[in-house]
């Protein structure tokens, strides 16, 4: 899948790097949810978009259910203890991103069967689909990152976890 995600860069365009501290802060981060599934992981990611006002309450059911039907076309689970659920919509004018880390993992039937320990929802405007695939490519390719992820799933709060990829970015751009 990781493989899949870096080919669309190519069809994409020119890679612009990916700034997740651009889409993420404090309120936008879920340290283990109590959550059975990751269905019940998407609407607690939803449920905190629209409590931090990334989305308005009255589009929840819609993007639920867009999100929904990709979920079951094909599982975002892309391996490695990561999931990307994701969908572009016309009920955003920006990225909105949740991202949710679980010491425990969630059973997301990932492409390679392993638990979920990283999830990082993303929405996307529904007329950005260039973005949205660079967007995704980029999450990808930072998830890859074995130490990274090892890093993020041991953050002991919010603040450590913006901190570590605030790092992270930094050492990529140099």
């Amino acid at each position: 899948m990781f493989r899949l995600l870096y080919a669309c860069i190519f069809f994409a365009g020119p890679m612009i790097i990916m700034i997740l501290t651009d889409y993420l802060n404090k309120k936008n981060i879920i340290i283990n949810p109590s959550v059975k599934d990751r269905w019940e992981l998407i609407e607690a990611m939803l449920d905190t978009a629209i409590k931090n006002k990334s989305l308005k309450a009255e589009y929840r059911d819609a993007i639920k259910k867009t999100l929904f039907e990709r979920e079951k076309s094909m599982s975002t689970g892309i391996g490695k203890g990561v999931a990307i659920p994701h969908c572009s919509c016309p009920y955003v004018d920006d990225v909105v991103m949740i991202m949710s880390l679980s010491q425990k993992g969630i059973n997301f039937d990932s492409i390679d069967n392993l638990p979920v320990h990283i999830a990082i929802l993303l929405i996307v405007p529904k007329d950005k689909i260039s973005q949205h695939i660079k967007t995704l490519a980029n999450i990808a390719k930072l998830m890859n990152d074995d130490s990274l992820r090892e890093l993020l799933i041991g953050a002991k709060d919010v603040q450590d976890i913006i901190k570590i990829l605030r790092e992270y970015e930094k050492k990529g751009r140099k």
